[in-house]
């Protein structure tokens, strides 16, 4: 059995009893990353499971091992934070089972993606959700101009390091549409910014620590 465990996006008490049965049932749970994952493992008392690390940029190195361990042992699949199969190589897992014809479970629970939604008061009746936006300016630029002209909802991923200038771009190609920033979401410094591309931006600028984080942006084109 493969077992798709939804974890909490921040705050550890955000796991469903279930989740946890699954957790401390299993002899080997595949994460993301352990070192991540082992914080949860211990605020809930879970031992004598073993860890083992698949992400994006060891997955085309241990997908044998990752056969092995399907045939062998029911296994647990988390990411760091939140629900599986979303900006992480899942998707990989899923096929090796089903290629294997190992049963698949999943154990619904918390996600940023859907959390930014629901808070946002944007009506995403239909969106583009894309993971992590371009670095290169003009990528950036030209992305927004396509989704402005589709007048599409986007939502996506973006980084401390990024956010300011990410919001600046979205002010220069759509000055006038609405713009929802969600910054660490169930987490100590949780914190949402809503409004015109330059009202956001200026809330951001006011406090040095309201670019720190992470952060799930939504764009209403329309």
């Amino acid at each position: 059995m493969l077992y798709i465990v939804s974890t909490p996006i921040g705050n550890l008490k955000d796991i469903s009893e279930r989740a946890l049965e699954v957790l401390k049932s299993v002899k080997i749970i595949i994460a993301e990353s352990p070192n991540d994952s082992v914080r949860l493992l211990n605020a809930y008392g879970i031992e004598g499971v073993k860890m083992f690390k698949y992400n994006d940029k060891n997955a085309h190195l241990v997908d044998k091992k990752v056969e092995e361990i399907l045939k062998e042992y029911d296994v647990a699949y988390i990411t760091s934070a939140g629900t599986p199969g979303i900006s992480d190589p899942g998707q990989n897992i899923v096929e090796i089972a089903v290629r294997l014809d190992v049963k698949i479970n999943v154990i619904p629970g918390p996600s940023s993606l859907v959390s930014a939604i629901a808070v946002s008061g944007i009506r995403a009746k239909q969106f583009t959700f894309i993971s992590f936006p371009p670095k290169k300016p003009g990528q950036l630029r030209n992305l927004f101009k396509d989704y402005l002209d589709k007048k599409e909802v986007l939502i996506f991923f973006e980084s401390t390091y990024r956010i300011l200038k990410t919001v600046e771009a979205i002010k220069e190609i759509a000055p006038e549409c609405r713009l929802f920033v969600a910054k660490e979401m169930t987490k100590m410094f949780e914190k949402y910014f809503r409004g015109v591309p330059g009202d956001v931006l200026e809330k951001i600028k006011s406090d040095p620590k309201n670019s720190k984080g992470e952060f799930v942006v939504i764009i209403d084109f329309a």
